[in-house]
């Protein structure tokens, strides 16, 4: 649009200058002017505006001060005509813009400066209708290059912004890049940890079952053809320990995504699970809840994983057939507490035995939400498992 206006104005003054010396002798000296004007209005708008913003700075660019000191010598001639015209003034505008675009503010108003003293005293010298009349027609088109000059530093600051304003988008765009990346990463070393979690389970209780399922059929293969009776004893160990491997398979793969804790939240995820543990198992679970609180998806799935664990290890190690649930939800902090009155054990020889009753993956578990966990037992005196939310969020 400001070139379009900067072409309209020329276009008005050569019209205007057509009709005007049409008929006088000055009209090829005019003409020659206008075109010579014309010529570098063209250059300025079409090769010096394609270049890159910033390409132009004031010292080292004589194009950019040639420009103006040549428009301006042709706009004073064309104001000496000896048929004086005043509009030959508004070929100033064009220089007040470029002012400014080429040199910045400060610099741009001192071009418009200059070219305000130099069109006030053509108009003032060559003025028919007097010294006044030129003076007063020199500051009206003064006013006018002040005034486009301030609109096109309006323009340029406004240039400058959608600038600054792209760059920050693609900064925006890069950082989102970045964390999408960051994102991905995270979710790969969840999945690496969940990965290393199952295989710690499989080695925990399948692979173990498998290994004893292996004693008992290299036994009975044994005592097939010397003693019958008891080869069937083993392969009917056999089959026990196949049917206890095919439920710690099921339970693991339960463990994988607990529907019910995400859909319907944990203490309805924790009752079918003391449903299940007593139809799988015959172990009668109690479970007391207290509070509203509804916690996060990821602290639920943590919770039940662990209470899942802890009832594992009261079936396959307490001896006993009831345990409790307690799970207080209270805003100013929530706890999870497995206990039962079983044979119990002493924590720290168990801590040092790798994986034994999944203490490292109950605690593992218990880190990844932000939870600690405490363990208390004796031999003979049962245990309790204290699941408790760190007071700052953070990882205990």
């Amino acid at each position: 649009m400001q070139t379009l206006g900067v072409y309209l104005i020329f276009a008005a003054v050569v019209l205007r200058g057509v009709v005007a010396f049409s008929e006088e002798p000055q009209f090829f000296v005019v003409v020659v002017l206008l075109s010579a004007y014309g010529l570098l209005l063209f250059a300025e708008t079409w090769i010096i505006r394609r270049m890159p913003l910033g390409a132009l700075p004031i010292k080292g660019s004589w194009l950019a001060l040639v420009y103006p000191i040549l428009q301006t010598a042709l706009a004073v001639g064309l104001l000496f005509t000896p048929s004086f015209e005043d509009f030959f003034a508004l070929l100033f505008i064009p220089l007040s813009l470029d002012g400014v675009a080429f040199f910045g503010r400060r610099f741009g108003y001192f071009c418009i400066a200059f070219f305000s003293m130099a069109l006030t005293s053509a108009l003032v010298a060559s003025s028919d209708e007097g010294r006044l009349f030129g003076l007063a027609m020199g500051i009206f088109y003064s006013g006018m290059c002040f005034l486009f000059g301030g609109y096109a530093h309006q323009v340029q600051k406004a240039e400058t912004a959608r600038n600054q304003n792209q760059r920050t988008f693609n900064e925006l765009q890069t950082a989102h890049h970045q964390l999408q990346g960051y994102a991905d990463q995270v979710a790969s070393l969840a999945i690496e940890q969940e990965r290393n979690r199952l295989a710690r389970d499989l080695h925990d209780s399948v692979t173990q079952t498998v290994f004893s399922m292996n004693l008992a059929a290299q036994s009975a293969r044994l005592l097939l053809d010397k003693e019958p009776p008891r080869a069937s004893g083993q392969l009917l160990r056999l089959e026990e320990l196949a049917a206890s491997a095919l439920s710690e398979i099921q339970t693991l793969v339960s463990q994988l995504r607990p529907r019910s804790t995400a859909e319907a939240g944990l203490s309805t995820a924790l009752r079918q699970l003391a449903i299940e543990r007593q139809e799988r198992d015959g172990l009668q679970v109690t479970l007391e809840v207290n509070g509203k609180r509804t916690l996060p998806e990821a602290v639920s799935v943590g919770l039940y994983s662990i209470a899942h664990e802890a009832l594992i290890n009261v079936t396959k190690h307490a001896g006993v057939c009831q345990a409790a649930i307690r799970l207080n939800l209270n805003e100013a902090g929530s706890c999870l507490e497995i206990e039962d009155h079983g044979r119990g054990f002493n924590p720290q020889t168990a801590r040092n035995r790798s994986g034994h009753l999944g203490l490292a993956g109950m605690s593992e578990r218990a880190e990844e939400i932000g939870w600690s966990v405490s363990i208390e037992s004796r031999p003979g005196r049962g245990t309790r498992i204290l699941v408790r939310e760190n007071p700052s969020g953070g990882q205990g």
